[in-house]
């Protein structure tokens, strides 16, 4: 399906944590071929607010095959007008876009790691590969600052997604940064792996740092870029990207992206 651009109106808004919130609205065509990793660029109608460019965010869930999530995070000026939506109100949807994980990994196990408000895509995937049921053993890692910003996984998570919480301060799960608890995983796990992520840049390319490629066959990395258009055009999105050697390639993170191979960017 080629991305379309949809009036559409919210059904709920509601908070989940510290400055967390979950939009839902209504959208059949979009909602029946969206995969994990995939975005949307969300925009106000011309005039009801100080916004005036569209945002991307990824798309967290997909209920009722038809009503679409998104969870979302308040930073700046676009994301507080959206914490301020109501039910009834109208919002513009341009989506699906960008490229999607790999969802056949193989049939060994996966580790899935979201940090932050980086975890919507990797509860999509969690739910879309335990559905297919070929993987021995499913991990997903979940790291927050603090216990005020932890989402409650528990009730939209598959049973047989193992989860383990860390935050850096201790007051939930275990104390620390992710990287702890996937070497941890890593050391119980013999059998080929796939590694998925999304979060802050520094937490991936801590990541792809202990990583073994030779432990871990795929390792897919969902990268988070400013951006305006979401279609490659204005091209501010780019991230370097090695193609072997000592050779660098600036890709748009909205076109080639945003999932890529987490070995080959060129993390700062």
């Amino acid at each position: 399906m080629k991305p379309v651009f949809k009036w559409v109106r919210v059904l709920q808004i509601s908070g989940l944590a510290e400055r967390t919130y979950i939009l839902r609205f209504e959208e059949p065509e979009s909602a029946a071929v969206i995969q994990p990793g995939q975005f949307c660029m969300i925009s106000p109608l011309p005039g009801s607010s100080n916004v005036f460019l569209p945002r991307p965010f990824s798309y967290y869930r997909v209920i009722s095959r038809s009503v679409i999530e998104i969870l979302f995070r308040t930073f700046g000026r676009a994301t507080r007008w959206m914490a301020n939506l109501a039910p009834g109100d109208e919002i513009g949807v341009f989506g699906p876009l960008g490229n999607t994980f790999n969802l056949a990994p193989g049939p060994g196990n996966a580790i899935l790691v979201g940090g932050g408000i980086g975890i919507p895509p990797i509860v999509m995937l969690a739910e879309r590969l335990s559905a297919l049921g070929r993987l021995k053993r499913l991990d997903l890692v979940y790291g927050e600052s603090t216990a005020s910003r932890v989402i409650d996984l528990a009730p939209v998570l598959p049973a047989s997604v193992r989860c383990h919480l860390t935050t850096e301060d201790g007051s939930a799960g275990q104390r620390g940064l992710v990287t702890a608890a996937v070497e941890s995983i890593l050391k119980e796990c013999r059998d080929p792996l796939a590694v998925y992520t999304c979060g802050p840049k520094s937490m991936m390319g801590a990541l792809s740092r202990i990583l073994d490629p030779e432990q871990v066959t795929l390792f897919e990395t969902s990268c988070e870029e400013n951006m305006a258009c979401g279609m490659g055009i204005c091209q501010g999105c780019v991230i370097p990207v090695r193609t072997g050697g000592d050779s660098v390639r600036y890709l748009r993170c909205c076109a080639e992206g945003p999932v890529f191979n987490g070995f080959e960017v060129q993390w700062a």
